[in-house]
């Protein structure tokens, strides 16, 4: 089978950082360039978080971008600093990095859609960068095979009680790439966080015993460390933003109900809400495939082969 070509755009942060390593590391995927913006962290730190984690596994040949600085219209959030000690979330000078692509991330994924007709983007950040390409350059919806996102919620939000953070971070961008037509599978929060970072699993990433799984240990071990669990959440630190990647490159991991996408961008509480409607109430059609199961088991597997391939 021909591996599926992707684009991985992204806000590095720990856990983007695995889902670079684990779409380097699938023998489904072939990343074609990482691009990012603010969200996690700022722009000029999730853009060189990127590239420090590329030149981990020796890639230098994957274009990365600097993308995003602002959300189209609300003020910038920044998740901030969450984790001092370990990980990318402090500033690594101390680990390689490559030498960015002088492209912004907007047209860097123009240029790889115009090569590339019928890519898979995943995204694990807000949807910044994907909402100013469509549109800029509207046309090219037509050259995307399908977006797959981890963000958004079905339930309670993780960052306000009604809103996740990626799509906090900017709604009207989400709002643009939900009804753009393009087809989209939807990883929402109430279906990844019962994916954790299990100490089983950091203990089998550690027994591959190589440079790659060993800075796969520290970022997991890092995101571990920030995780506190709240009243309704999950009761280990989810996996997060992987997840993403690992569907795409295996569909299947998901089972998925047509739903339509829409995001509440007007009231006072609720600013930023995935609305998901599987009933199509207000007469709308279908604009997404919404992730209700995951099959945790045969998705650790695959991030733990993914690990593995990169050291073979």
């Amino acid at each position: 089978m021909m591996a599926k070509q992707i684009i991985l755009d992204c806000d590095p942060g720990n856990d983007d950082a695995l889902g670079i390593i684990v779409a380097l590391g699938s023998d489904n995927l072939s990343l074609q360039a990482v691009t990012t913006g603010a969200g996690h962290l700022a722009n000029d730190r999730t853009f060189k978080n990127a590239c420090i984690t590329i030149a981990q596994i020796g890639s230098l040949n994957i274009p990365v971008s600097k993308g995003a600085e602002n959300p189209l219209v609300r003020d910038r959030l920044i998740a901030k600093v969450l984790d001092l000690t370990s990980g990318l979330d402090s500033d690594r000078d101390d680990l390689n990095s490559i030498e960015p692509d002088s492209r912004n991330s907007v047209q860097l994924i123009h240029d790889i859609i115009i090569d590339n007709p019928g890519i898979t983007i995943v995204t694990t950040g807000p949807l910044t960068n994907l909402a100013m390409l469509f549109n800029l350059y509207p046309k090219l919806k037509n050259s995307i095979e399908r977006i797959f996102s981890l963000a958004g919620s079905i339930g309670l939000g993780n960052k306000t009680a009604s809103s996740e953070w990626n799509i906090l971070c900017d709604p009207e961008a989400a709002s643009v790439v939900f009804n753009s037509g393009v087809p989209i599978t939807l990883i929402p929060i109430d279906t990844s966080l019962n994916v954790g970072i299990s100490d089983a699993l950091i203990k089998d990433v550690k027994s591959i015993s190589t440079p790659i799984s060993k800075f796969v240990v520290e970022l997991l071990t890092s995101l571990v460390s920030t995780f506190t669990p709240s009243i309704l959440g999950p009761k280990l630190m989810p996996l997060n933003d992987p997840i993403a990647t690992l569907i795409a490159a295996e569909p299947d991991l998901v089972t998925t109900e047509k739903a339509r996408l829409d995001v509440e961008l007007s009231g006072n509480y609720t600013y930023g809400r995935t609305v998901v409607d599987f009933l199509f109430r207000d007469g709308k059609e279908a604009n997404a495939d919404v992730a209700i199961s995951i099959n945790t088991k045969r998705l650790e597997n695959a991030f733990l082969n993914s690990i593995t391939n990169l050291n073979n």
